[in-house]
């Protein structure tokens, strides 16, 4: 057994037979909902971009030969979709940018959009006629709107539509929350900021060009303030259809967990199964559901250690689950939230319901900052009370790395 820990690119882990969990069903049932521009959010480090890879790898009409290679032992090789190889995709990324001031982070933006366009531009180049000529054009051209809509144009003269992948839209708001700034972020989010702009503009592409549009991120922060520029999204991330959409489920640790038998001579298997369900399982993402799931990088971390030295690791907590420690500071900043905090850490949880989308202005009033705790992997759904949900701590992992660091932050002030 070969893990594919640390690797999000789906075309790698197939190429070199690495261990891969089928989620490939779920590509036929989002084509399945009545909605073609969709929004989904998970924790960090919980699948998200090798989900993406995978959409990139089925839609890409550039890999059409490669089809059968890539998928024709999984769920939808067996059953494929029409859509199946038919798109251009077009991906942005927005981690990783410069949030120091308004300027850089515009600049940034845009740099960032510039690549993903040449890039698009570049792997298409065999449908376009004058890549280079356009691509001189987008670089010289400095308004974000024009720019995407050069590209647009030019798929359109060729007759083709563009499947869109966002991953972590909302990255740099989730930098400007650690900052306590509002004006900065309503300065770039609202009225005519540029992030406001280039939504605007994906929704006049979706009119001709972008058939298909797949966002992702860790929060919903920015939904409710996009809203009259960007109201297309149909948000699934409380979706039961999607509730082991990422995450491995009990069944799919089993498989791991055979499939290491085979490979080591282990006296203890049931300390283990037991270790991997306090340590990293838990996560609830709708009330109606009835499988909880794991951390798939924390499983993979457990598994690759394990297979590597025969016994299982010593530190059940790798640093790549770890969120921004400054992110966390400013949250407890707020007297409200402190006492939010209190409760949870007293009574290990509270009740309360999870509101789908919200703006920057309202992540430190208590109902939302519980459901951005709920949004950040910190709370989860535990059951049903009456009208409401009560949430709980996930796991030890998320106790011993969050809710302990909470406690103490709480106790200094």
């Amino acid at each position: 057994m070969k893990l594919p820990y640390g690797i999000t690119d789906f075309k790698k882990i197939r190429d070199n037979d690495l261990l891969y969990i089928d989620k490939t069903k779920y590509i036929e049932l989002l084509e399945e909902l009545n909605a073609d521009y969709l929004f989904f959010i998970r924790p960090r480090r919980f699948g998200k971009s090798l989900f993406l890879s995978t959409l990139d790898y089925y839609y890409d009409l550039n890999h059409d030969a490669e089809f059968d290679k890539l998928f024709k032992k999984l769920y939808i090789g067996h059953n494929p979709t029409s859509k199946r190889n038919s798109y251009m995709v077009l991906k942005f990324n927005f981690s990783g940018l410069k949030t120091d001031s308004k300027s850089e982070l515009e600049d940034s933006f845009r740099k960032t959009i510039l690549r993903g366009l040449i890039n698009f531009l570049q792997y298409y180049r065999v449908f376009f006629s004058n890549v280079e000529e356009i691509v001189t054009q987008l670089v010289n051209e400095k308004d974000l709107k024009h720019m995407m809509e050069i590209v647009f144009m030019a798929v359109k003269l060729i007759n083709k539509k563009i499947y869109l992948i966002i991953d972590e839209y909302d990255h740099f708001a989730n930098d400007i929350i650690a900052m306590g700034d509002s004006r900065y972020y309503q300065d770039i989010v609202r009225a005519r900021g540029f992030v406001r702009d280039f939504y605007e503009t994906l929704k006049i592409g979706t009119q001709e060009v972008i058939d298909k549009l797949f966002i992702t991120g860790s929060s919903p922060i920015m939904l409710d303030d996009l809203t009259s520029g960007f109201n297309i999204t149909l948000n699934i991330t409380m979706d039961p259809m999607t509730n082991e959409m990422l995450g491995f489920t009990e069944n799919e640790v089993a498989s791991i967990i055979s499939q290491a038998q085979a490979n080591i001579n282990f006296p203890d298997w049931d300390m283990i199964k037991k270790q991997l369900k306090e340590y990293y399982n838990g996560y609830l993402f709708n009330q109606d559901s009835d499988q909880r799931v794991y951390n798939p990088e924390m499983i993979l971390y457990y598994f690759d250690y394990f297979l590597r030295h025969k016994v299982p690791p010593r530190e059940l907590i790798t640093d790549n689950v770890k969120i921004d420690y400054g992110r966390l500071e400013r949250l407890t900043i707020n007297q409200k939230n402190r006492e939010v905090l209190e409760e949870i850490i007293k009574s290990g949880g509270i009740t309360a319901n999870i509101i789908s989308r919200f703006s920057f202005d309202r992540s430190f009033d208590q109902k939302y900052f519980v459901s951005l705790l709920f949004y950040m992997g910190l709370l989860t759904i535990d059951k049903v009370v009456r009208t409401r949900l009560l949430l709980k701590i996930p796991n030890l992992v998320i106790k011993t790395i969050y809710w302990e660091y909470f406690e103490q932050k709480i106790r200094k002030t």
